[in-house]
């Protein structure tokens, strides 16, 4: 499966501390949406850009936390009043997603359109793209340097995927040092969904060795640092590998998407509210026991990272930073286990794995 593959990755990546300060060179003389958290704006940020460029048009900062349709069509039809011609969106996983979203319109600029789009009711045509610069203010997501976009719909309890081919950003700046203010359990929770993100990019039918490679960079570098960044949140050199490894598992799941542990996690979040980087982690001990052995490569791979086929060095790391491994520590009931199984049929994310459950 590996000798025929492709790989795609069309984003300038821009990478070093500060360098936000050269931000006036990718706008490019574009009108620019600024598109930002409130919290932010409280620490200065959105002053900070307007003192390093004069070509900001706008600034929104209602981006939630886990976007929703029902949030985005307010801001949406509040941005098509603002005369732009670029997007920089800077903040974590939620602000990338949704700047994605508003980067999408038809000719008319309808939010239904978009929406229809995401949920199936249109085909994927017809739509233009605003060019958009992503600073990822977590080291995590990989949103900066992928395609797609999670969106919510929590009254039906469901995830839903913003998927075009062509989503990527124009530019990724990766800055370590707009990370060190991150707190302990984003910095935890978002460096387990880089794990996830690049051990799920291992087991996966879409592997090729370009992602195997750039997944086994990501997923050594939290292996070796994660624990000890935890103990010392300001550490620019635990910063910096973090945010590598992040920028590695981009590279490796932007061209395989994810799997299983992630196809379970929408459920866990949804139902359970379980924050999404442990949601899509803690299963992963369970999954490397069970695809061990399967697959030459995939157990290549593993030793390669943890030195040994088994997931005890994973448990420990997890046990360091007090995340369980175990369902029931999640309020996962037997029947809620059931329905997390039936929530696997035809679900993509699942089924690009090579685990079997």
């Amino acid at each position: 499966m590996l000798d025929n593959f492709s790989y795609s990755m069309p984003t300038k990546i821009v990478y070093g501390i500060d360098k936000l300060n050269d931000i006036d060179t990718y706008i490019n003389r574009r009108k620019t949406l600024l598109i930002t958290s409130e919290g932010f704006v409280k620490r200065g940020l959105v002053d900070r850009i307007k003192s390093l460029t004069n070509h900001i048009s706008g600034v929104i900062t209602e981006v939630k936390s886990h976007p929703e349709f029902k949030d985005l069509e307010i801001t949406y039809n509040k941005i098509k009043e603002i005369d732009f011609e670029l997007i920089l969106a800077i903040g974590g996983g939620s602000v990338l997603d949704a700047a994605k979203f508003f980067s999408v319109q038809n000719e008319n600029k309808e939010y239904a359109f978009v929406e229809d789009i995401i949920k199936g009711k249109l085909p994927k045509e017809g739509y233009t793209l605003i060019p958009m610069i992503s600073v990822a203010t977590t080291a995590g997501t990989g949103s900066e340097i992928t395609p797609w976009a999670t969106i919510w719909d929590m009254d039906e309890k469901k995830k839903y995927s913003l998927h075009l081919p062509d989503l990527f950003a124009e530019v990724s700046l990766y800055d370590p040092s707009m990370t060190q203010s991150v707190p302990k359990d984003i910095t935890v929770q978002t460096g387990l969904d880089t794990l996830s993100h690049a051990l799920e990019s291992i087991w996966n039918k879409n592997a090729n060795p370009i992602t195997i490679t750039y997944a086994i960079k990501a997923a050594k570098l939290i292996m070796e640092n994660l624990v000890p960044l935890s103990n010392d949140l300001e550490n620019i050199e635990y910063r910096d590998k973090i945010m590598k490894a992040c920028m590695y598992a981009g590279l490796a799941f932007s061209n395989t998407q994810t799997a299983i542990a992630h196809g379970m996690s929408y459920y866990i979040t949804a139902h359970k509210g379980v924050d999404h980087g442990i949601a899509c982690s803690f299963t992963l001990p369970m999954l490397i026991d069970n695809v061990i052995g399967t697959h030459d490569f995939i157990d290549e791979a593993l030793l390669e990272i943890y030195g040994t086929l088994s997931s005890e060095p994973l448990r420990k790391v997890l046990k360091s930073l007090e995340v369980s491994t175990e369902f029931k520590d999640y309020g996962m009931s037997e029947e809620e286990l059931q329905a997390l199984s039936a929530s696997l049929q035809n679900n993509q994310r699942a089924g690009n794995s090579l685990v079997k459950m």
